[in-house]
């Protein structure tokens, strides 16, 4: 079993060993790496955000047309776009052609005020761009000192 959803770093992959996962998906933390094929803009916006910061809805998706069938919705840094539509809805279902090429439009230029940023719940966690092996050792070695510091504390009930 592969857990998955607010992972990024080794305490996350620790506490999911210690549940029974084999492994972990870690979207948001490799977006956020030097060999992501993402805007550096983008990736910056991820650096620097803070936990709580993301929203889930259909805004960004049905900004760029994609009529997706519930549940199924999108995670994203919240923006200026984001709010302006959140809870208007129906409106921009009902001006999806003009909203998706206004979108387009700032997603070419780079403009994240509308162009989402799809990044999950750990961007809390991340602080920095590296290379992914780096990311991997540091997640790695860090949950071996999880796990560690968790069998010293149980052998130090016997």
């Amino acid at each position: 079993m592969v857990a998955a959803g607010g992972i990024a770093d080794g305490r996350g992959l620790a506490a999911m060993m210690m549940l029974g996962a084999s492994g972990v998906l870690m979207g948001t933390r490799f977006y956020a790496s030097v060999e992501a094929d993402a805007p550096e803009q983008a990736k910056q916006l991820i650096r620097a955000a803070k936990s709580g910061e993301t929203v889930r809805g259909v805004v960004m998706d049905w900004s760029r047309k994609l009529m997706w069938p519930a549940p199924f919705t999108a995670r994203s840094l919240a923006n200026d776009h984001l709010r302006r539509w959140s809870g208007r809805e129906i409106e921009l279902m009902q001006r999806a052609d003009e909203i998706a090429v206004e979108y387009a439009a700032a997603r070419e230029a780079g403009n994240f005020d509308t162009a989402a940023v799809f990044a999950g719940e750990s961007v809390g966690l991340i602080h920095d761009i590296v290379p992914a092996a780096e990311i991997v050792g540091r997640i790695v070695a860090e949950a071996e000192q999880s796990l560690q510091g968790r069998r010293n504390f149980l052998s130090s009930l016997t």
